[in-house]
């Protein structure tokens, strides 16, 4: 099993409410527009990042998938430094959402894990999995599972806590965020969950 670090012991995990969708939609949208991701392979990501209304518009129409979105908070001021956005079949989901991975009801699927950047590297991604494992249990899913784009170093991460390649897929990525860490393509990586 996975241990957080130390130092992020001052960091803890919330599900997403309304009061935390700015904060939560900033994080999504700055991890994306500075890992040089694209629109459908065409456009930066900066120029067509979710709009406040889209965003609350999934999570205000089904508060199901507000518990399956995770906010890292770090004790001391209270700020948000992590998000992870959790899917399962069944809920609420956008046309995007469904071309990328359509879950069924036992998979809970990882659509976005990102960490600040000042918060990088203190156990924050960990705690997240680690949260977003224990949801999977609680929701009756076997396994979690992510893609992750090729040479993302955040798979390193997915290793460490037992994630495993089962397939890779290069078109749909290479559509949807173009090469953000200079590779095409992507990898399938499940954890079967107990």
């Amino acid at each position: 099993m996975v241990r957080s670090s130390e130092k992020s012991a001052s960091i803890t995990i919330e599900t997403l409410t309304q009061k935390r969708f700015e904060e939560a939609r900033k994080i999504e949208t700055d991890f994306m527009t500075t890992n040089k991701g694209f629109c459908f392979g065409i456009c930066p990501y900066i120029w067509c990042p979710p709009t406040k209304e889209d965003f609350e518009d999934i999570y205000n129409s089904s508060p199901d998938r507000c518990s399956t979105y995770g906010l890292a908070i770090r004790e001391a001021d209270q700020l948000v430094v992590g998000v992870i956005t959790l899917r399962q079949g069944g809920q609420k989901s956008r046309w995007d959402e469904q071309m990328i991975h359509k879950p069924d009801s036992k998979e809970l699927y990882v659509d976005h894990i990102a960490v600040t950047k000042e918060a990088r590297g203190m156990g924050v991604g960990t705690k997240l999995l680690l949260w977003a494992e224990e949801k999977a249990k609680e929701r009756g899913a076997t396994k979690l599972s992510l893609g992750v784009v090729n040479g993302n170093p955040a798979k390193r991460l997915y290793d460490r806590f037992g994630f495993e390649d089962t397939k890779t897929d290069c078109f749909i990525s290479s559509c949807f965020v173009g090469r953000p860490h200079g590779q095409l393509g992507a990898i399938f990586m499940e954890k079967q969950v107990h």
